[in-house]
């Protein structure tokens, strides 16, 4: 990954730049920000630069003996750490990052801007518990404390900093005192979970939301539609992460979906209702999880459209703004929290396995209840 490959991101482009041609490199720094923005990228891009031999400003010259491994992510030098899960055949406690490293390189290569939960699914670990243990902090420190290789630092990047949880701790000294020409590049959507032990011994850098026209220059080779392409970007709200999945589900019409189930459950369709939950529980887990957070998208934009008696600045497209509109007469703010509050209770059900057919029964008839406790107060 190289700077230039990340769209726009100017200002914190520059920042980065600075520090490297001022030599002010932090021993420690975390890139944070809201979900979707690239921090991964940048981590990975900025690690890049610091090894290269021959760097254009923040760009790596891409010929170089360097350039050539880091941009593989398989620089010795450049040492990587995330949260997993347990394998079949080893134990919990002695699994670590190097047992996944083959699927984390391509995980960067395909992903790179997806947060935890995209690495989650992307090695099948959903419904496990994932973390970065004691066995994976005590090699952090014993390969940070080698000499360097061939670069000019050794650089170790941990994703998922928030998982350290407790274990972290064992990092504190290596992060106050790193040893020479060593740079630690912590990389989190949450930081607030991160140790605040850790937080305070590293500089802390929040990269922004995409802009709009940052997403668009990305999607263009994907979305060739001008039109199916905005409304992509607008539905996004800064986060490229949602962006490309959006545009993955895009021929699901959760849509359409949505307001059949608002229907059925309204009028108290009892058949309609059950056949809905059929037909939800015929889609697969990343299907159903994603119309969960697509009802939660539009309930969030549905209840600034009541509160502001208009469309012009939700994220919606124009069938949503016209349904929405019309759902004002008969669904009031605190059904579309209620109704949300299922759907994030459904996820948390999704991801531990609960039967999908009752899961779902009982959403359509928690609706329907919702609906009718409202017609009976009215």
């Amino acid at each position: 990954m190289l700077f230039r490959d990340i769209p726009g991101q100017e200002a914190s482009k520059k920042y980065l730049e600075g520090l490297i041609s001022d030599d002010r490199i932090p021993h420690a720094i975390l890139f944070t920000g809201p979900e979707g923005n690239g921090k991964l990228a940048f981590a990975m891009a900025f690690a890049a630069t610091l090894l290269c031999e021959n760097p254009e400003g923040i760009n790596v010259c891409g010929k170089c003996n360097h350039c050539i491994k880091s941009l593989k992510y398989v620089h010795p030098d450049l040492h990587l750490s995330f949260p997993v899960s347990s394998i079949e055949g080893k134990k919990r406690e002695s699994t670590t990052s190097n047992d996944f490293l083959v699927q984390f390189r391509n995980f960067l290569s395909e992903q790179i801007y997806g947060g935890i939960g995209a690495w989650a699914k992307f090695i099948n670990a959903e419904n496990k518990p994932i973390n970065i243990n004691v066995t994976e902090c005590n090699q952090i420190i014993k390969s940070l404390g080698l000499r360097k290789y061939e670069g000019r630092y050794k650089i170790q990047i941990i994703f998922g900093a928030e998982h350290l949880s407790k274990e972290g701790n064992r990092l504190l000294k290596l992060i106050e005192e790193p040893t020479p020409d060593t740079i630690i590049i912590l990389v989190s959507d949450y930081q607030e979970q991160i140790l605040n032990t850790i937080k305070s011994r590293c500089q802390i850098f929040k990269i922004p939301p995409f802009l709009d026209g940052e997403i668009d220059k990305i999607l263009k080779s994907e979305i060739l539609d001008d039109k199916q392409r905005a409304e992509v970007v607008r539905l996004a709200a800064g986060n490229l992460k949602t962006a490309l999945e959006i545009h993955q589900n895009e021929e699901t019409a959760y849509d359409e979906l949505l307001l059949d189930i608002f229907r059925a459950a309204y009028t108290s369709n009892i058949s309609g209702m059950l056949n809905l939950a059929d037909r939800i529980s015929s889609l697969n887990k990343k299907e159903m999880e994603g119309f969960c957070v697509y009802t939660l998208h539009f309930l969030k934009e549905y209840m600034r459209v009541v509160h502001l008696k208009a469309t012009d600045a939700v994220r919606l497209s124009g069938k949503e703004k016209s349904t929405a509109l019309k759902m004002t007469r008969s669904i009031s703010v605190r059904m579309a929290i209620s109704i949300a509050n299922l759907m994030e209770e459904n996820i948390k059900n999704i991801n531990r396995n609960a039967n999908k057919k009752i899961l779902w029964t009982s959403t359509m008839f928690g609706i329907e209840e919702i609906f009718a406790k409202n017609k009976i107060a009215s």
